[in-house]
């Protein structure tokens, strides 16, 4: 007793939310980790930031005016040599290459200069003097030097001695050795001095590929650096990894390195500890453990970027002067549509490529960069543990408002706490999630402690009004429609009392007590005269009240023409409507005759606009002529003929073939049943008329005996009602009861699940079984125990109700009734054969016996 008392305390409730945050946070939540990350987005923004080195540096941008000006992308790498002579004529610090040249740049015609070359320099021309073969050797010469760009742009770098490169790694464990050790103009820009601390159990991210710079680059080049990022979950880049793992060597971002480069280091002077820092000369920069740097972003409102750039093609024509460049940071990379990637960060949805860098470059020389310290996450489990306890003890001993007010401090003191380690400390501790917790736990700790204290207080008077309520339903119900209104007149008067009163008015119009449904609605009107739509239906039952004491033969809120009474009769469209044939849940049934041609018809009617409100009427009428075109398409001999629909007071219709006969549901009594040979006869009709339906994409929806005419003079079989499930499916309940039952559903149909085909030879299957035996194979006290059982529990053994059925009739029933579809039978006609060969057999030896 103690153990169930705990339960349903709120310290038990306070526990259960913080241990769901905690799994949630564990198996990282996506919305947990966006959170934070808008949390820490924001703290970026707002931190104020020192220029300093930012200041010295600048872009040079391969931007969609200089693709204009200079031709489409990729350019020869002439341009490329001649922009960083230029940039070395303007005495720039560092000059930064954010484009892979791992690839050689060979013009087509520079191999034929060179075999003509050859030939001049090889060949004896009788015809050529000496002075002219020289003079065309000279020239052959030249040509080949302006058509080889990689070897132009080899014979600069040698001379600037400030060039940095990038490489690329294809991230993945490796699983066994490189092909081939890497040149030596890569392995020396490895780091030498790594410490591997035992206590850290972190590590770089790890390549099992590479992409590096031709060697007549690689060699030259003052430096090569990997240009990887690593977004977060969300697409964004907040950090770079100054450091990769390539088969146990260690290699350094470009940034890093251009920061080096900057400071006039060499490699040797830069040292990592895995998992906690990397140190640079004087500077030491801390990382996570995977040595991501957090890194700090600048930006100008004023501007699209906080770094100066400038146009490749206006460097490169001189409009920029080149004592902008005098030491200076320079990086040169593509900003073009279509060539240059953007990427999304703390400040900014579409930063280019160099900008990135750039910022990366001045948080390492100005030491500008975020820190999740070694024990921030226990921190964080501490204000955790904070937030439990508060809700625990603290919030359950305060009344309303001071919890408010408390709970409201403690919220704004851990989102303003994380921001203020973030703007002026540099920390990152997550304290989003705990607040979250905070929030999330006030306020469901307050709701439930609200919602048990009013339950306290109105018990007596809800039991009271429940009792009414559902002695009301009840009666209604059982069509005692005047005691379920004495009943709901008694309830204290809300919307869900008013409704309760509407659906029992439309029950009275369906019985044609239009005076009692007039009063009702007049009730409903009384304490809310705009409820829905009532003022139209009580104008409408009065109408019709009045039309019942004239006699005149029109259309019926319930659904049902008043006949009788004039000489005259009515009519729905072009039919003359004869007499009343019978009633179901949305309308009724009518013989009907066409006067035009003299061809008598079954006239269905369905009053849509009572099962639909006003907002889905309209969307339900366009289904009901649409499943009325879909069924008027079908044409078997043992589907009904549809031959119109339209509609007329509110009553839709569809005239169909006038059929002779009964439907099956005389003959599933016990005392009635029909013969295995009569029964095998009709189901294997009815599974030879949903195969052709299904072939034509048609699904019935509501096979049961019901909606199965039968001729027992002329053995006629035909199925009835194609479409109108998926129509009275959607209708409104009116009495809080479900319309008719699920005996004949599949279990994907009640799961609510896409059906198709199969579900019908299911409901088949259930009427098979009904028609032999006079049971159903499932039954149930309740809705919900048939339900469970069709869902989930075998039927009982045909053979035990009838011994005298075959014994293949159990294999059969257990594959039509099988739960899943893919193994019940896929198509009527497979149904109808594998019925016939089991029944049909049985019955050929019966008759030889006889």
């Amino acid at each position: 007793m103690a153990k169930k008392g705990f339960l349903k305390k709120d310290s038990f409730a306070a526990l259960l939310i913080t241990l769901i945050f905690i799994l949630a946070i564990i198996f990282d939540a996506p919305f947990l980790s966006n959170l934070e990350n808008a949390a820490y987005d924001a703290g970026v923004r707002m931190t104020n930031r020192h220029v300093g080195a930012a200041e010295d540096i600048v872009i040079v941008a391969i931007d969609d005016g200089s693709i204009n000006q200079l031709g489409r992308w990729p350019w020869s790498r002439h341009l490329l040599a001649d922009m960083i002579a230029t940039l070395s004529q303007g005495h720039a610090k560092v000059v930064s290459l954010q484009i892979f040249l791992s690839e050689a740049q060979s013009d087509p015609g520079l191999t034929h200069i060179r075999k003509l070359h050859d030939y001049v320099n090889t060949s004896r021309l009788p015809k050529v003097a000496p002075k002219e073969s020289q003079e065309m050797s000279a020239l052959l010469t030249e040509a080949e030097q302006d058509l080889d760009a990689d070897a132009h742009l080899a014979q600069v770098l040698p001379h600037t001695q400030n060039t940095l490169m990038s490489m690329f790694f294809r991230r993945g464990a490796p699983l066994g050795r490189p092909d081939a050790a890497l040149p030596e103009f890569v392995q020396r820009n490895r780091l030498l001095q790594v410490i591997a601390p035992a206590h850290n159990l972190g590590m770089p991210p790890s390549a099992a590929g590479i992409i590096y710079p031709l060697e007549a680059f690689g060699v030259s080049t003052a430096g090569i650096g990997h240009l990887n990022l690593i977004p977060d979950e969300d697409g964004a880049i907040r950090t770079d990894p100054l450091v990769f793992e390539y088969y146990s060597d260690y290699y350094p971002s470009l940034a890093l390195l251009v920061a080096a480069k900057s400071l006039n280091l060499e490699m040797k002077d830069i040292s990592i500890v895995l998992g906690e820092s990397v140190r640079l000369g004087k500077l030491s920069i801390k990382t996570d453990e995977n040595m991501r740097m957090y890194s700090g972003f600048y930006r100008d409102p004023g501007k699209s970027s906080f770094f100066p750039t400038y146009a490749f093609a206006d460097v490169r024509s001189g409009k920029v002067p080149l004592q902008t460049f005098n030491n200076k940071i320079v990086l040169i990379g593509a900003t073009a549509s279509g060539i240059g990637d953007t990427q999304i960060t703390p400040v900014a949805k579409d930063m280019s490529g160099p900008e990135v860098t750039a910022n990366m470059v001045a948080s390492i020389l100005n030491q500008d960069f975020y820190h999740r310290p070694q024990w921030a996450i226990w921190a964080e489990l501490g204000v955790y543990l904070a937030v439990l306890l508060y809700l625990m003890f603290a919030l359950t001993a305060m009344s309303a408002g001071p919890a408010a007010f408390v709970s409201f401090a403690f919220f704004l003191t851990l989102l303003g706490g994380e921001h203020y380690l973030l703007i002026s400390k540099q920390l990152w501790l997550q304290m989003v999630s705990p607040a979250l917790l905070l929030l999330v736990g006030h306020l469901l700790l307050t709701t439930k402690r609200f919602f048990v204290t009013e339950h306290q207080k109105t018990q007596v008077e809800t039991d009271s009004a429940q009792t009414n309520r559902l002695l009301g339903l009840s009666f209604q119900g059982q069509g005692q429609l005047d005691m379920a209104l004495d009943k709901f007149r008694s309830l204290p008067v809300d919307d869900s009392v008013l409704d309760l009163i509407y659906n029992l008015a439309m029950d009275f119009e369906r019985k044609r007590q239009f005076n009692k449904a007039e009063a009702a609605y007049d009730y409903i009107r009384q304490h809310n005269s705009t409820f829905r739509d009532v003022a139209k239906r009580r104008k409408r039952a009065q109408q019709a009240n009045d039309t019942v004491i004239i006699g005149g033969g029109h259309a019926t809120p319930g659904g049902t023409l008043i006949l009788g009474g004039s000489h005259q009769k009515p009519t729905l469209g072009r039919y003359e409507v004869e007499k009343e044939l019978g009633k179901g849940a949305m309308g009724a049934v009518y013989l009907g005759r066409d006067p035009k041609i003299n061809r008598v018809v079954a006239i269905k009617t369905m009053a849509l606009a009572q099962e639909f409100a006003d907002d889905e009427l309209k969307d339900v009428k366009a289904r009901f002529f649409r499943e009325a075109e879909t069924a008027g398409r079908l044409n078997h001999p043992n589907i009904v003929t549809i031959y119109d629909a339209g509609e007329e007071h509110d009553l839709a219709y569809i005239a169909m073939e006038y059929l002779q006969g009964k439907d099956l549901s005389l003959y599933t009594r016990p005392a009635n049943l029909l013969s295995v040979e009569q029964v095998t006869d009709i189901v294997g009709k009815v599974a030879d008329a949903l195969a052709y339906a299904h072939r034509n994409e048609v699904v019935h929806r509501d096979i049961k005996p019901a909606n199965i005419m039968y001729d027992p003079e002329k053995g006629n079989i035909k199925v009835t009602d194609f479409g109108i499930a998926r129509i009275t499916a959607s209708s409104r309940t009116k009495t809080g009861l479900i319309l008719g039952t699920p005996s004949y559903m599949s279990p994907e149909q009640l799961a609510g699940k896409h059906v198709d085909g199969r579900s019908d030879l299911f409901s088949l299957g259930v009427m098979l079984y009904e028609l032999l035996t006079g049971h159903q194979p499932f039954l149930g006290d309740s809705m919900t125990t048939l339900m469970y059982q069709i869902a989930n529990e075998q039927h009982q053994d045909i053979t035990v109700l009838r011994p005298d059925l075959p014994a293949c009739i159990k294999i059969f029933i257990d594959k039509a009734l099988h739960k899943n579809p893919d193994e019940r039978f896929q198509a009527g006609d497979e149904f109808s054969r594998a019925l016939h060969i089991c029944l049909g057999g049985a019955m050929e030896i019966d008759a030889g016996a006889a």
